[in-house]
């Protein structure tokens, strides 16, 4: 498996074995390890975090204890976060924002860009400690959102445009349930 280093520090990017040309995001700061693949997420472990070890023993000249990837007391099990919709897994909203605080959320924020009675679109962005920066958008109108919230889709709009961006700042492919349409 090639490992190369990420646009972060502690981060790393692991190419798939199953899917030649797409690479996952690996976050390894000597205390904890997690990478972005399905794998992770439900099982807490997979072989791109192997693959950072060995590349970091290679380059680096050996692990401390801490750096084997044993899970700590207290590391995060997203699991409970992954809901099962017509047999496809999609990732709930607070499992996102646990995952980001874990991995050092610092500020997360969403604002209107518009809203009319026919759509309301919001911009969110989120920071990090080691410096990562990201923003994404989101839309939301009456007819994309269960009917018990369609009189408040305009917050529809707010909680997608952050959900989409914390994806994008965990390197998560899963959608979260919270952008589905009803």
């Amino acid at each position: 498996m090639q490992v190369r280093h990420g646009t972060a520090p502690h981060l790393y990017e692991v190419e798939s074995e199953t899917d030649p040309g797409k690479w996952y995001q690996v976050f390894a700061n000597g205390t904890v390890m997690k990478c972005s693949c399905k794998g992770y997420l439900t099982q807490r472990a997979c072989t791109h975090l192997e693959a950072v070890q060995q590349s970091l023993q290679q380059t680096e000249g050996g692990m401390e204890p801490e750096e084997t990837g044993v899970p700590l007391p207290g590391t995060l099990d997203l699991s409970r976060w992954i809901t099962k919709i017509h047999g496809r897994d999609f990732l709930q909203y607070a499992g996102l924002l646990a995952m980001a605080h874990d991995q050092g959320l610092q500020e997360l924020s969403a604002e209107f860009i518009s809203v009319t009675p026919e759509l309301a679109l919001a911009a969110a962005h989120a920071f990090f400690a080691d410096g990562r920066k990201f923003w994404d958008a989101g839309d939301a109108t009456p007819t994309n959102v269960h009917q018990q919230v369609r009189a408040h889709f305009p917050r529809v709009a707010l909680t997608r445009a952050k959900a989409r961006c914390l994806r994008d700042a965990l390197n998560i492919g899963m959608v979260a349930v919270e952008e589905l349409e009803e």
